[in-house]
C-alpha cells in the first residue's frame, strides 16, 4: 500500500461540495447543505494521496466523538471516491479504490471506539472491510446488506400515455390499479411547502403503526426538510381529493444525480383514497421534466414498505451498512 495516504479533517464549505459533486459515489447526503441540517455531530475527512484528496468521508459521530455511529436522516454515508484521474485505467481505479477503502479501514479502527456507517448503493467493492484482520477473531469489520430501489424516469417527461412509461408497465397490478384510480378520481398533485402540516401528518401516520416518533426526531425533520427546500435541493409535493382535501404528502431530496424519496405521509382520514400513490408519480414527472432521470426511493427494508415502494416497477439496489463494535 501506498505511504502517502493520509486522513485530514474536512470542513463543510464550497471545496467540500465540489469535490462531493464530482465524485462518482455523490449522493445529496454528502452535500453541506444537507449535512448542515441533519442536526447531527459530523465526522468529516478528506483522504489524501500525497497533496490530492481521492476520497472524502462522511460519518455521523456519537455526541462525545468516541464512536462512528449511524444516523437514520443519514441515509448514505461512508467513502466518496474522487473521480478517476486522466488516462487511469478500469483496474487502476479499482485497485486506487481498494487502497483507499483498505487505508480508511486501518485508519477508523485506530480512531473511534466503535464504528458504523452505510456506503451508497455505487459502491460495490468492500473487501477492504471484509478482509481487515482476516483470520482473527476479533477485531473484524462486520457487514450488513440493505436494499432500495431505483426507478428510471427519463421516459416520463415526453410520454403521451401511461403504456409509454416502462416503470407503469413493469408496476404491480394494484399499483397500475391506483395510479388509474387517482386520474379516474381527480386527485391532484402539486408542489407545496407547508411544514407543519408535513410534520402533523407523519406523527399521526406513525402513531398509526404504532411506531411513536420522539419530539426530537420531528424538529429534526422539520429543520431538515425546511433547510432542504431553502437551499433548492428539495421537493415537497402533496396530493389532494378532488375536493382539495390534502391527503398525502412526500418530500423528495434531489442533486443532479437523481430525487431521493425522504419522507412520506398521509392523513389517516384520507387513507382509502388514491393520494398515497399520486404523491409518488406524480412528483415522478416533475423530476423527468427537470431533466432527472432516475428515483432513488431510500429503503426497502421491512416488509410493508419494501412492497409498496417496489410495487412501482423500479430495481433492486443493495447497498452496505458496515459495523464494527469490537
Amino acid at each position: 500500500m501506498a505511504k502517502s495516504y493520509r486522513l485530514e479533517r474536512a470542513s463543510l464549505n464550497l471545496k467540500w461540495d465540489e469535490f462531493i459533486r464530482s465524485s462518482p459515489d455523490s449522493t445529496v447526503f454528502s452535500l453541506s447543505s444537507y449535512l448542515g441540517n441533519a442536526g447531527v455531530r459530523l465526522g468529516l475527512f478528506y483522504c489524501f494521496n500525497a497533496d490530492e484528496p481521492r476520497a472524502a468521508l462522511v460519518l455521523a459521530e456519537s455526541n462525545d466523538g468516541s464512536s462512528a455511529v449511524l444516523d437514520d436522516l443519514i441515509i448514505y454515508s461512508g467513502i466518496s471516491y474522487g473521480k478517476p484521474l486522466h488516462r487511469q485505467s478500469r483496474a487502476q481505479q479499482l485497485s486506487e479504490r481498494y487502497e483507499i477503502a483498505l487505508f480508511i479501514a486501518e485508519e477508523l479502527a485506530g480512531h473511534y471506539e466503535h464504528i458504523e456507517f452505510a456506503l451508497s448503493p455505487s459502491i460495490i467493492d468492500i473487501r477492504p472491510f471484509l478482509w481487515y484482520r482476516y483470520g482473527e477473531d476479533s477485531g473484524r469489520y462486520q457487514v450488513n446488506t440493505r436494499y432500495t430501489s431505483y426507478l428510471p424516469i427519463a421516459d416520463f417527461a415526453a410520454a403521451v400515455s401511461l403504456e409509454d412509461i416502462e416503470v407503469y408497465r413493469e408496476a404491480s397490478v394494484s399499483r397500475r390499479q391506483q395510479i388509474r384510480y387517482a386520474k379516474r378520481d381527480r386527485v391532484v398533485t402539486e408542489e407545496f411547502r407547508n411544514v407543519d402540516l408535513f410534520i402533523d401528518f407523519f406523527r399521526q401516520t406513525m402513531t398509526r403503526q404504532k411506531e411513536e416518533p420522539s419530539q426530537a426526531k420531528l424538529e429534526r425533520m422539520a429543520r431538515l426538510v425546511e433547510g432542504l427546500l431553502q437551499a433548492d435541493l428539495a421537493k415537497m409535493f402533496v396530493s389532494k381529493t378532488e375536493e382539495g382535501v390534502a391527503g398525502s404528502i412526500a418530500v423528495y431530496a434531489y442533486d443532479q444525480h437523481r430525487a431521493y424519496y425522504l419522507f412520506g405521509a398521509s392523513d389517516p382520514a384520507q387513507r382509502d383514497t388514491p393520494t398515497g400513490t399520486a404523491v409518488l408519480w406524480d412528483a415522478f414527472f416533475h423530476f423527468a421534466v427537470m431533466g432527472l432521470t432516475e428515483v432513488d426511493l431510500e429503503g426497502v427494508n421491512s416488509p410493508k414498505r419494501g412492497w409498496f415502494k417496489l410495487s412501482f416497477g423500479g430495481d433492486l439496489r443493495p447497498y452496505y451498512q458496515i459495523y464494527k463494535h469490537e
